[in-house]
């Protein structure tokens, strides 16, 4: 069975959003492991998609992965009837979604007086939220951004066979790397642990695969880190 990618993205006058997010879809879905099943744009792009609604299956939790450009601040990131934040009743992972990788600014900020750790609450089964500590760009060279992560993340090692599989923490900073100037920092938040039969969930050397990793959902520490692009 295909591990199933979303994309989420709002232009707001910057379609380069719209093409970074979809990279990253069309790149997996191209692979035999992989399916592109969610692609929501602008107005389409929902606060019920991503947090707990009553009667409402939210979109996110029915992929592996997404890709999501748009606005963002330590404490949420824009949707077109509002935003998502550290507030709302968020818990990406109940079902499916390990892999959140996101264009917005800022989200992953890390300081003294504001720790990354305000995400946590987030994660049900979730394995990695990939995005900022910092600004980040999009409408200049940008617009690549998805498809490389998902290129280094697993489609040049499944094409081309010689080629390294990156984990999913190398493929994001070598995305960004190839597509942001030194001023911008890439950053992560991850949970590692045991599944709840005890199997191991380390999420250290995690790639995007076509088959589903285990779940770190017991006696989980979080790790971050943020570096230079």
């Amino acid at each position: 069975m295909a591990r199933n990618i979303g994309t989420w993205w709002i232009k707001d006058g910057i379609d380069g959003r719209r093409i970074e997010a979809q990279g990253f879809g069309s790149t997996l879905g191209s692979l035999g492991g992989f399916a592109w099943t969610q692609d929501h744009g602008d107005g389409n792009v929902l606060e019920k998609d991503f947090v707990d609604t009553p009667n409402h299956t939210e979109k996110t939790d029915t992929v592996d992965a997404i890709m999501m450009s748009s606005h963002g601040n330590p404490n949420g990131f824009s949707v077109s009837d509002g935003s998502v934040t550290t507030a709302d009743d968020v818990d990406f992972g109940k079902s499916d979604l390990e892999v959140f990788a996101t264009h917005a600014c800022k989200l992953l900020e890390h300081t003294g007086s504001n720790s990354v750790g305000r995400w946590i609450p987030a994660f049900e089964r979730l394995h990695y939220m990939c995005g900022f500590h910092n600004s980040s760009y999009s409408g200049g060279g940008q617009n690549a951004r998805g498809q490389y992560f998902a290129m280094y993340g697993a489609w040049l090692h499944e094409v081309l066979g010689f080629f390294p599989h990156y984990t999913i923490r190398d493929a994001w900073r070598i995305a960004n790397e190839l597509v942001e100037g030194s001023n911008v920092e890439w950053a992560y938040l991850r949970a590692t642990g045991t599944t709840s039969s005890g199997a191991s969930a380390n999420t250290y050397n995690e790639k995007l695969t076509s088959s589903e990793p285990n779940d770190p959902t017991h006696g989980r520490t979080f790790w971050t880190n943020h570096g230079s692009c």
